[in-house]
């Protein structure tokens, strides 16, 4: 019997630690057997001349400025990528993909004899996986990034459609990607989220200006940005006078008039580590995304997060949701939506056996899991004996493909 394969990852994301995903949280169970390399963002659209887009532009430029890679405490090595933010010029992407392979050299001298998975999460990162040529690229779509709002579609459609030929396997997070992201027959594997479930389910002091807030408690986590329907938090403050809105994510649009409402209490942003002793407050849940078109391709973290702390969730209807549905009210529309949460608020004190059942539902849904599946789909991609071809022959025919 062969001995296991000894593997070096690769992987491009969001800024480790900014802001969890689900890439960032399988490779948090990864990184514990096999060292990992983490590029942070190269971005997915050009920079504005807005604050936001300078103060990110500069802190990103000093950061790359560093001389070597740092371990992040027991998680991987993370680099600050040195590239141009211009992504639409082909010439640019390549330029980009040369100089952060550079920037990786030093480092992956060290791995000799090691497979290197290359995976990323941002179809502009195609380049760098053309200038490292690694045993096997995957592409880990998490959305359908061009329509999300502050995303340059034109740049996320030319570049995807250079990633999806060029990975030997695309991941994605929800069923309804699984068609768009196709690719000349070879469909993706699916790969939904799941929960750090000791996290959650051991929770630190909850803070003491959140204790004292009048029960029951309804809560939204999550960035509060564009994708959130204001409008409906606001109508569910105003139905429920008597009862708390708390919400805890950093603020991107303004929520001033919300805030305004005596019942509503924002947090504001709350690291990672600290976010169960926060949201264990919650007696409900909400996902409240405005209920449009974008939203069938999502497949929100936040809903296992809620389950995994015992919670009631009420949301917009989520084609991924359908799966978790014993365990989660859905109603469309602002006065059904309202009407579905009162009925959820009626319950209240909750029975302590239905909140053992969420629990036990979201123990099943762990990132341990998720991590298992991922390693498989490596394992099949280097060709394991016993399990499919080589991904350097798919590599080949991919090139081929794309004139590459």
């Amino acid at each position: 019997m062969s001995a296991p394969h000894r593997y070096l990852f690769v992987a491009a994301g969001p800024d480790w630690g900014r802001h969890p995903c689900s890439l960032s949280h399988i490779i948090g169970v990864v990184v514990r057997n096999h060292p990992v390399i983490w590029i942070n963002s190269i971005a997915q659209r050009s920079p504005r001349l807005s604050r936001r887009d300078i103060v990110r532009a500069v802190h990103k430029g000093w950061a790359s400025l560093r001389p070597a890679p740092r371990r992040k405490h027991n998680g991987p090595l993370v680099v600050h990528p040195r590239a141009l933010p211009y992504h639409r010029l082909p010439s640019v992407r390549s330029v980009n993909g040369w100089l952060i392979a550079r920037q990786l050299r030093p480092v992956l001298a060290r791995f000799g004899g090691y497979k290197v998975i290359f995976v990323a999460t941002n179809p502009a990162a195609v380049a760098l996986a053309n200038s490292l040529q690694p045993d096997a690229t995957i592409y880990f779509c998490m959305d359908d990034y061009a329509r999300m709002h502050d995303s340059d579609a034109r740049l996320i459609e030319v570049c995807e459609r250079l990633m999806l030929a060029r990975a030997d396997a695309t991941v994605v997070t929800a069923r309804a990607l699984v068609d768009s992201k196709t690719w000349q027959g070879r469909r993706p594997i699916y790969m939904p989220q799941g929960v750090d479930v000791a996290h959650f389910q051991n929770p630190g002091p909850l803070p003491a200006a959140l204790s004292a807030l009048p029960r029951p408690i309804i809560g939204f986590q999550g960035i509060i940005g564009a994708r959130v329907d204001i409008e409906l938090l606001e109508k569910i403050a105003r139905r429920f006078p008597e009862a708390s809105l708390v919400l805890v994510g950093r603020e991107e649009v303004d929520i001033t008039p919300l805030k305004r409402l005596p019942n509503v209490h924002a947090v504001g942003p709350v690291a990672y580590a600290d976010l169960p002793s926060v949201i264990q407050v919650f007696d409900v849940g909400l996902v409240a995304y405005r209920d449009d078109e974008h939203v069938g391709s999502v497949n929100p973290l936040k809903l296992l997060e809620y389950l995994a702390l015992g919670q009631e969730v009420v949301s917009v209807p989520i084609p991924e949701l359908a799966a978790h549905e014993p365990h989660v009210r859905c109603a469309r529309g602002h006065e059904d939506y309202v009407v579905a949460l009162e009925a959820v608020i009626a319950r209240y004190p909750f029975d302590p056996a239905d909140k053992a059942r969420r629990l036990a539902y979201a123990a099943a849904q762990s990132w341990e899991m998720r991590a298992r599946d991922f390693m498989g789909l490596c394992d099949e991609l280097v060709g394991k004996p016993g399990l499919s071809p080589p991904a350097k022959d798919r590599m080949a025919g991919a090139r081929q493909r794309t004139g590459s």
